[in-house]
């Protein structure tokens, strides 16, 4: 949840609207809910002070004092229920069951609707804790019904739906919901509390502009994070808020702001405002800083200041090792980040490492996330609408009403659609003979264009190997009158005939390995131990590599890996691939190798990564194509022919594989390789 960081803040917005609660309800008569008022203002200041712990205390302490059935009590209820989140979820069920029990009298709930709605709204959080989804929309859409009295509740219930869209990564529409959210509490009357006020209203602006930024809607972004701030510069003016409560939203708008400056490539006003994010003289109390410091780092990284990059990686380290359970997804972030310092640093082996824990902590995460992404909370509210209406109706006659008017409705669609059946079997059976007059014809062009294309393919084939003698004869000549030319000029001249012709016959041997070969030619298999082949792959290319002062690094197998291949097509398939990953990486830059096989799967997994140029956004889609467009030119000119890539997902297509890429531009690439075991 976007605000998460601010838990204390949450909880002290929370303990003041018990507070306006009981002040408004509770009679001067009643000394034990007179106490109750008291504590539960005592604990309000607690938590504004930062010591919600010692809050709690203080109200389980006192809760001997109060009866159990004063209705008042559900404010003590909702309170701990919300404390308990992240600490005990069960004792957070517990606790909301209590608050709602109280209401089991109808009476009590006309009575005290304000307390209903809480509780209510504190058993739907309670749900949404433990990963019930479609029971919290039932008692969110409860606690919706409960306000028809006129009541507002200043966005809290709306903010509460824009939560679940934000985990579910639906962005734009959390947006949406949000800036419901925000003009709710615009519209409702005005707390007490100027510090309630200014806590939610700047919440609610900095999570418009939180969702757009992750929607990519920068300007929307950008616009609700300047009026968010503006708010807050205006808050401090007039002294409404104490300046120690006004550095937390500050940190929180200044990171996003140099956040999505950073995402649009304004380097340095993102560094301005992190740099001034950090500077803000506040006790980090949750990890705050993680963000700006993972950004900083991020932001050196790119520009290359390898020391600055370090120093913030370690800041942000650091933090994150006090804070990391309430940082889940800046923890995944900044091992994502590391490894790419590290592979900077030709540092691999390290790099591998924390790449992997990236992988594994992002895996858990999506796991752990998997049912809220499932859960279609449109369908869901308009589910439960319909099952309420349902219940509401409660007497058969209307049933049998709905049912009769069902019935009728459902015979006129059935006799309209049989008439609309009836007129369609009309005219199939008239243009039945002509359409199959129109398929015999197809068929018949079909295999004509079949025979043409074989010929055609033929021809280029007999023209590719006839090019190939007449091509090869002049790169000889070429070599042999340069050993006897004198002339520089006429030597130049003949060495790029020579570099032509050859260029042209490697391209004419691709095409021959490619396109042009036969395509029913019989796959001859083996039984081989593919880790070794992989290593003489390696081993023969290491000499290439030298060219670059590049080094492979092979992670091998302990024990050999037996599976059936052929073994000149898969040989083909490692030299295209890391061929590819020598020529699109820097001289000097190390190329990572891996090989694993997966019992429990029956797979091998073969991994080559450089860090060379990456592959750019707009080019991922036709990578695998023949004569592809997206060829690009080695990092010292090396000539592309756009049909190794291509070549090897066919070779590994049929041995029943899979070929695919992941690619940081401007960083790595990391080809995989996976086959049956």
């Amino acid at each position: 949840m976007p605000i998460n960081r601010y838990g204390f803040i949450v909880i002290a917005s929370f303990i003041i609207c018990i507070s306006l609660s009981l002040s408004s309800c509770v009679s001067s008569d009643d000394q034990s809910t007179s106490l109750l008022k008291q504590y539960v203002q005592n604990a309000d200041s607690l938590v504004m002070a930062g010591k919600g712990d010692s809050a709690s205390q203080i109200l389980l302490k006192q809760r001997a004092q109060f009866k159990s059935d004063n209705p008042q009590l559900s404010a003590y209820y909702d309170y701990m229920s919300a404390h308990n989140e992240g600490i005990n979820l069960y004792i957070m069920g517990l606790y909301a069951d209590s608050a709602l029990a109280i209401f089991a009298d109808k009476d009590i709930i006309e009575k005290y609707p304000e307390d209903y709605f809480k509780a209510l709204l504190a058993k739907g959080d309670a749900s949404m804790a433990i990963k019930q989804y479609e029971t919290a929309l039932e008692y969110y859409d409860k606690a919706k019904k409960s306000l028809s009295n006129g009541n507002c509740d200043g966005g809290n219930l709306v903010s509460k739906i824009a939560d679940i869209y934000f985990n579910q990564q639906s962005y734009a529409q959390a947006a949406r919901y949000w800036v419901e959210s925000y003009h709710q509490l615009q519209l409702c009357p005005k707390p007490k509390s100027s510090v309630k006020l200014f806590f939610l209203t700047q919440a609610a602006l900095d999570n418009i502009g939180v969702s757009y930024q992750k929607a990519e809607m920068f300007d929307s972004a950008a616009y609700y994070y300047k009026i968010d701030l503006a708010y807050i510069n205006k808050t401090e003016a007039l002294g409404a808020v104490d300046k120690k409560s006004i550095a937390a939203p500050r940190i929180v708008v200044y990171d996003n702001l140099g956040g999505l400056y950073f995402k649009q490539g304004n380097l340095p006003e993102a560094e301005r405002y992190l740099l001034a994010c950090i500077a803000i003289p506040i006790k980090d109390v949750d990890g705050m800083r993680i963000p700006p410091f993972t950004k900083l780092a991020e932001l050196y990284l790119q520009t290359r200041q390898y020391a600055k990059a370090k120093e913030y990686f370690a800041k942000s380290r650091n933090l994150l090792d006090l804070y990391s359970k309430d940082n889940p997804v800046p923890n995944i972030e900044w091992n994502r980040l590391y490894a790419h310092y590290l592979f900077t640093q030709h540092q691999a082996n390290d790099a591998y490492q924390y790449q992997s824990k990236y992988i594994r902590l992002k895996d858990s995460l999506d796991k752990t996330n998997a049912k809220i992404h499932r859960l279609d909370v449109d369908r869901e509210l308009n589910t439960i609408h319909r099952e309420n209406l349902l219940a509401d109706m409660g007497h058969t006659e209307r049933l049998e009403k709905l049912y009769i008017i069902g019935a009728t409705v459902l015979v006129v669609l059935l006799l309209a659609v049989s008439m609309f059946i009836s007129r369609v079997l009309k005219e199939s059976r008239k243009n039945h003979k002509n359409t199959r007059l129109q398929n015999e014809q197809l068929q018949q062009t079909l295999e004509e264009l079949e025979r043409a294309n074989q010929n055609i393919v033929r021809i280029m084939r007999i023209m590719a190997h006839d090019l190939r003698n007449p091509l090869s004869g002049m790169i000889g000549l070429a070599n042999a009158v340069i050993e006897g030319e004198s002339s520089e000029e006429n030597k130049h001249l003949l060495k790029l005939l020579e570099a032509t012709g050859m260029h042209s016959l490697e391209m004419i041997n691709e095409l021959l390995k490619s396109g042009l070969a036969e395509e029913d030619e019989p796959m001859v298999k083996q039984r081989l131990d593919i880790n070794e082949l992989l290593r003489d792959s390696v081993e023969l290319l290491q000499f290439k590599a030298n060219e670059k002062k590049q080094q492979i690094i092979f992670k091998s197998s302990e024990t050999p890996i037996i599976t059936s291949i052929n073994h000149e097509k898969i040989w083909r398939v490692f030299n295209n691939i890391i061929v590819n990953a020598i020529k699109f990486s820097y001289e000097g830059g190390m190329i990572l190798v891996n090989i694993k096989a997966i019992a429990d799967k029956g797979k091998i997994l073969i991994a080559i990564a450089d860090n060379g140029m990456g592959i750019p956004d707009q080019d991922k889609d036709n990578i695998f194509e023949m004569f592809t467009s997206a060829k690009r030119v080695g990092t010292d000119g090396e000539q592309p022919f756009g049909l190794g890539l291509s070549i090897s997902k066919r070779i590994i297509e049929s041995h029943n594989g899979k070929l695919w890429f992941e690619s940081s531009p401007g960083f790595s690439t990391t080809f995989f390789i996976e086959l049956p075991l």
